[in-house]
C-alpha cells in the first residue's frame, strides 16, 4: 500500500490555492452553484465530470480525487491528502467522511496518508466514515452509521463500527 508522510517543516500538504477556495465557495451559493459556466468551473476544479452530482455541502479538502460517471455526491466531506478513486455509478447519501489520512502515533506531527479505492455500482448510505487504505468492492452497500477500517468486498452488504460483512447480496439483472 502506497502511503505519503507529512511532515512539519517536510512535504507540503495538498490544497487549494486562494483563489481556487473562493470558486469553490461559489457551490454553496444556491443561485449562483446552478449557473452553468460557474457549475463548470466548479467541476473542473474538482476534476469530476458533469455527470456527477455534488449538493451544495461537499467538500474537499485537495484536488486528489478521481470519480468515475453519473456518481451522486451528497454532504460528502473528502479529506484527500492521498488519492480518492470512485468508480461509475456510486451514490453517497447524506454526512459521510472518507479520510486519507491520520497522525503517526510515535511522532504526532507527522501525517500519514493512505489512498482510498471504492468501486463501481457502491452505495454509502448515512452517516459513514470510510478510514484510510480501504478498498470498497464493487456492487456494495455500505450501512448507515458504519466504520470501514478494513478492506470491503464485492456484492456484499457490510455495515457496523468496524464494518463487517453481513450478507453476499446477488442483483437481478
Amino acid at each position: 500500500m502506497n502511503q505519503i508522510k507529512y511532515e512539519i517543516n517536510g512535504l507540503k500538504r495538498p490544497g487549494y490555492s486562494p483563489i481556487e477556495k473562493k470558486i469553490l465557495y461559489l457551490n454553496k451559493i444556491p443561485f449562483i452553484r446552478n449557473l452553468l459556466f460557474v457549475k463548470k468551473m466548479i467541476y473542473e476544479l474538482y476534476k469530476v465530470p458533469l455527470s456527477t452530482s455534488i449538493s451544495k455541502d461537499f467538500y474537499l479538502s485537495a484536488p486528489n480525487l478521481i470519480v468515475g460517471k453519473s456518481v451522486g455526491l451528497a454532504d460528502t466531506f473528502i479529506l484527500a491528502y492521498a488519492s480518492v478513486k470512485i468508480g461509475n455509478n456510486c451514490s453517497f447519501s447524506f454526512r459521510n467522511m472518507i479520510i486519507t489520512s491520520t497522525h503517526d502515533v510515535n511522532k504526532f506531527s507527522t501525517i500519514i496518508a493512505k489512498p482510498i479505492t471504492i468501486g463501481n455500482n457502491v452505495w454509502v448510505t448515512t452517516n459513514v466514515t470510510i478510514l484510510p487504505g480501504v478498498t470498497i468492492g464493487d456492487n456494495t452497500i455500505i450501512g448507515a452509521g458504519s466504520v470501514v477500517t478494513q478492506d470491503i468486498p464485492s456484492g456484499v452488504i457490510a455495515a457496523g463500527n468496524p464494518c463487517k460483512v453481513i450478507k453476499e447480496i446477488k442483483f437481478n439483472k
